[in-house]
């Protein structure tokens, strides 16, 4: 059976029974550093297992696994090679995922879905099973997952920062203030796609400590739920209302609506917007991740509206992009 044949119904459960499996094997591959390990000779199971802390049967087991998955190649002495896939696990690849696949296996996403019974009996995120104080909480009690954390985030938004960028027109915005930006990567971006265009960081301490200011950057340290954003013409928040209940969320909006320079302040959030039918989108497995993981959820540009509504700010409408993201657009 392929991966594209029609399943019968016994076939569309099991497969869901067994979806972790893979998706497991490529966290501890991308973990122990296959990818790096597999440079662009090709390698046998023995010299990868020699690279890497791992058992070469063990292994072979599970890149045999990934192979079906399209995510790694053999040659015809049966060696391993790289995938335009795989080479996405490389540390140095530009694009790299690594980041990512080490996050969504590490306690933080892995062990909060084990506790997605809690989160369904109860409306919490199941990571408050191991951590009363949330995900935030959580993260800086763990340094080390928090470091994997930003790198993920980082390295997941590098199609959405260009398919963002090439999908609206931030050049008539004189200063932009990004909320929760992490490191900065977006807006370094839009800084170089935008010579005349200042921007300022807001971030928490923790994380704007690792972050540097330039000519054209500031970077500000607070607390969007208690601290005031700086002012600025518009207000980019990009994968942040997702990791929040609603009330949150529209406490989110409410400090950007305080901060705004005036009328027509422009607010741009970065989302997937779920669609509102049965088809097939990303957001839907991203959902379930929130409510898993930080008790937030996607939403409908239905649900966006209201949000944006219940903060005083004005639904423009929203711009797809070349990647699941959406440019949701508000005005105060």
């Amino acid at each position: 059976m392929t991966m594209t044949a029609t399943l019968t119904p016994p076939e569309v459960i099991l497969d869901l029974c067994n979806a972790n499996v893979a998706g497991r094997a490529l966290q501890v591959a991308a973990d122990i550093g296959i990818a790096d390990c597999l440079d662009d000779q090709p390698r046998t199971t023995a010299d990868l297992a020699a690279g890497t802390p791992a058992d070469p049967d063990a292994l072979a087991r599970i890149l045999r696994l990934l192979e079906e998955r399209g995510v790694l190649g053999r040659d015809a002495e049966g060696r391993w090679v790289h995938t335009e896939a795989s080479r996405l696990l490389r540390s140095d690849h530009p694009r790299s995922l690594r980041a990512f696949a080490r996050m969504t296996g590490s306690p933080f996403c892995w062990d909060a879905l084990g506790h997605l019974h809690h989160a369904v009996r109860t409306g919490e995120a199941g990571l408050t099973r191991l951590h009363p104080g949330g995900w935030v909480a959580y993260l800086d009690a763990h340094p080390d997952q928090r470091a994997i954390f930003q790198a993920a985030m980082t390295a997941k938004a590098h199609d959405d920062i260009v398919a963002a960028l090439d999908a609206h027109d931030f050049s008539r915005y004189r200063r932009i203030c990004d909320v929760g930006g992490g490191h900065g990567h977006l807006l370094k971006a839009l800084l170089d796609r935008y010579p005349q265009t200042t921007g300022v960081l807001f971030e928490r301490p923790g994380v704007a400590a690792q972050a540097t200011s330039t000519r054209r950057l500031d970077v500000v340290a607070g607390d969007f739920f208690t601290d005031p954003l700086p002012d600025a013409d518009a207000y980019v928040l990009m994968n942040i209302l997702h990791d929040w209940d609603d009330n949150s969320a529209i406490a989110i909006l409410s400090a950007v609506g305080k901060a705004r320079r005036g009328d027509g302040t422009a607010v741009l959030l970065l989302e997937a917007v779920m669609p509102e039918g049965p088809q097939r989108h990303r957001s839907k497995t991203l959902d379930v991740l929130m409510l898993a993981v930080t008790g937030g959820r996607e939403r409908t540009l239905a649900e966006y509206r209201d949000l944006l509504s219940a903060a005083g700010i004005h639904l423009v409408g929203a711009t797809p992009t070349a990647t699941p993201f959406s440019i949701v657009e508000g005005r105060t």
